[in-house]
């Protein structure tokens, strides 16, 4: 081998061993580069995503928060409204039971007031009915007075003269019979008068006429069925009903 030849050889050797290197390096640095692009471009990608959804649970946390409020503030008022109503029921309940308080010392002292001798109070339908020791009953078409009758209403009198704070109501009643046309008379004529008799009555007794109350019901308040000779017999009557609001202890309405 020649010494020139051996110089070259030299040379190419350095040379490829100094360029070598150069080109790996150079290539390796693009695909890193290359990589490194790739992940910014990811990078930013995720930052907007990420973005975007740090602002989507600002919102609904925003919106979240505004609903609890709304829903806490009508609460509060739900709950203010329901003590309300529970006092406004406690005060209800409290003067219902005053007021039925007051109509049950009322009543008893009906009661106690026409208790006494041959009356007593019963309560029918809701009313309070004199029961006097005979039944004030008619013959058929007739408001003439038996001898038992103006016994009992006789007997009323007395009660009532003891008692002249006491108002009461004389309310007549007549069975399903019918007057004839013209006849100048119907059941509701005929039970006012029946009334008229026992008030007069009991006026001639003694009774201050401010006591008394007049009604006639005619035949619409049967106490028994107009089938029967007996039943019809029941339905000619007057009844007397203590009126407990008027009189000083007797006024349930108020002032």
């Amino acid at each position: 081998m020649s010494m020139k030849y051996a110089l070259h050889l030299i040379a190419f050797f350095v040379v490829a061993t100094l360029t070598l290197p150069s080109c790996v390096s150079k290539k390796k640095f693009d695909q890193l580069q290359e990589e490194k692009n790739t992940l910014a471009s990811t990078l930013a990608e995720s930052q907007s995503k990420v973005k975007m959804l740090e602002d989507k649970v600002a919102s609904l946390e925003a919106d979240l928060a505004a609903q609890t409020n709304k829903l806490s503030s009508e609460l509060d008022k739900l709950r203010k409204d329901l003590e309300a109503a529970k006092a406004d029921l406690a005060s209800t309940k409290k003067s219902l039971e005053a007021k039925q308080a007051e109509i049950a010392k009322i009543k008893q002292d009906v009661k106690d007031a026409f208790g006494v001798g041959d009356a007593a109070v019963e309560e029918q339908n809701g009313d309070m009915v004199l029961k006097l020791s005979e039944q004030v009953n008619y013959a058929s078409g007739s408001s003439k007075l038996n001898r038992k009758s103006r016994n009992a209403i006789s007997a009323l009198a007395t009660t009532l003269k003891n008692n002249p704070n006491m108002r009461v109501l004389i309310e007549g009643h007549a069975d399903s019979d019918k007057y004839p046309s013209g006849a100048g008379m119907d059941n509701w004529q005929l039970s006012v008068n029946r009334a008229m008799v026992v008030v007069k009555r009991l006026i001639r007794n003694g009774v201050k006429p401010e006591q008394l109350v007049v009604a006639g019901r005619g035949d619409t308040a049967p106490v028994a069925p107009n089938d029967s000779r007996d039943g019809k017999a029941k339905n000619r009557r007057t009844v007397a009903k203590p009126e407990p609001a008027t009189g000083k202890i007797y006024n349930i309405g108020g002032n």
